[in-house]
């Protein structure tokens, strides 16, 4: 879907720092003001979870996203421009 296209992989890097910094500690990875993070074991693939919306970033900046609806992923992507703000 064109909407995948609004993804910007700097941002959602951005958003995953401050969430590892400001977050708290789980089993799962850091929770955040609604997000999840996470990587996998040697920290090459970062994971991006809302209750509706998985986001993986991989090596080189690629990404791959899961979602249900347009809406879910227009509010993942207003969530992450409003965590992205300094």
């Amino acid at each position: 879907m064109e909407e995948e296209s609004k993804i910007d992989v700097k941002q959602a890097l951005r958003v995953f720092d401050r969430v590892t910094r400001e977050g708290h500690k789980e089993t799962d990875g850091w929770h955040y003001k609604g997000l999840t993070v996470s990587t996998d074991f040697d920290g090459y693939t970062v994971f991006i979870n809302s209750a509706k919306v998985k986001l993986t970033v991989f090596f080189h900046n690629k990404f791959s996203i899961d979602y249900s609806s347009d809406r879910e992923l227009q509010d993942f992507i207003r969530l992450l421009a409003s965590l992205d703000q300094k």
